[in-house]
This record gives structure tokens, sequence and C-alpha cells, in this order.
């Protein structure tokens, strides 16, 4: 169904109408939650699960990371899955997809990426139906990388270094892009969107420190949902 605009169908004076567009969310995750994902991603450095071969990302490791009793999955990711469909009215799914009335949900992917200098994650966007990322450690400050001396002659909204970007079409169709302009402010801080919306990560430079982030991909599960919710376990 499609939404409905917010305008006064008999007014005489011209109004300004913007078309609807699909939504992504942001949240800075509380310290108990950064500190369980620390914990689990000492644990996935342990137990080495590759994931490099799974992911578009030209980064040093991506290894996979177990959510242990389902706590992030339950405590965050159903509360932003709920918060979309508020806000947008359904999930993020194509028209012609049709859905089991019994389809539940589950994190399928989980994984966290060590990235370091000149290592850059390309144009991607992922598999499932809702995908996040969240910056558990940015050793640098966009303000600081765009002063480098090798971007001294580059216009300043083409200075990308250690960005992250999204990528969406406006009405005419052309390829817009939404930057986060990362620095340590943005530790903790967690995107959830459509896992169709296409992003990239830019290199930085200058610093032999990691960044450090987590991903992950939640998909459809055909089955009965144990809460009734819509929400379930693997």
């Amino acid at each position: 169904m499609g939404k409905q605009m917010n305008m006064d169908y008999d007014s005489y004076e011209v109004q300004t109408i913007y078309p609807p567009i699909t939504p992504y969310l942001y949240k800075k995750l509380e310290k108990k939650y950064v500190d369980y994902l620390w914990k689990i991603i000492k644990k996935g450095k342990k137990q080495k699960e590759e994931y490099k071969h799974r992911l578009a990302g030209n980064v040093s490791n991506s290894f996979g990371i177990v959510d242990e009793k389902e706590y992030f999955f339950n405590e965050v990711c159903i509360p932003m899955i709920q918060k979309f469909r508020e806000v947008n009215g359904e999930d993020p799914v194509r028209n012609f997809v049709t859905l089991n009335p019994t389809c539940r949900l589950f994190l399928h992917e989980f994984w966290a990426n060590y990235q370091y200098k000149h290592e850059f994650n390309p144009p991607h966007w992922h598999g499932g139906l809702y995908s996040f990322v969240i910056w558990m450690k940015i050793p640098y400050s966009w303000h600081e990388q765009i002063q480098l001396p090798q971007f001294e002659t580059t216009k300043i909204n083409d200075r990308k270094a250690g960005m992250f970007e999204f990528e969406y079409s406006d009405t005419r169709g052309e390829t817009r892009s939404l930057s986060y302009q990362l620095s340590p402010d943005f530790e903790g801080g967690m995107c959830f969107f459509p896992a169709w919306m296409r992003h990239s990560v830019y290199p930085f430079f200058g610093t032999d420190e990691e960044r450090v982030s987590i991903s992950g991909n939640i998909w459809y599960k055909d089955g009965p949902p144990p809460s009734g919710e819509g929400f379930g376990s693997k």
C-alpha cells in the first residue's frame, strides 16, 4: 500500500510536497551494550571464524561473532525493528515480495571488522532484510584527516577520507549521498537500515591504529514466531 501524503486537499494555498522515502535509524548504544559487544569481539578474535570471503570489504580482518543467548538481538535489534515499523509502516521489502504470515526475523550474520589505514569498503549492500553498523573504535577525526597535505588542493566537499557514506536515489533518479564525518564521538553509534541500502567506507590515513566496527544482517525465517510478534530465534 502506498503511503499517504500529509497535505490539505481543500486548501487554495501552494503546498510543498515531499514524497515519502524509506528511512533509516541511528542510536547511541548504552555502555552495557558496548561492553557486551567488546566481550564477544574478544571471543570472536580467538575463535577466528573467517568472514572476509563473504564480504565486499578490502580490509585486513573480518571475523564472525556470536550473540550469546540472543542478548543483542532481543535488547537492541527488536526495539529498532519495532521503531522502523512504526515510522515506515512496514518492513523494507519490495512490493512484489510475498511473505508467509508466520515468517519471523533472526540475526543471521554478525561480524566484526578490523580496518587499518588505506583499507576501504567499496559501495555495496547486504543480504537479508535489515542491516546495521556499529562503530566501536574510530582512531581518527575527519576534521584532522582533511587537513592532511595530500588533500590540500581537493575541494572540501570531495574530501572523504575516513567517512562512512550512504547512497540513495532522489525523485529525479539521481544518486545522492549522506555522509558521516567520523571521529571518536561516533564510538558506540549504530546505524540501522534496510539491507538493500548501498553504503561505503572510505580509507583513512596517518595512524597505525585500527578502526573497529561491527555489522549484522537480519533475515526472515519461515516458522511460527514464539513471541507472536514476528521475532524469534534461529
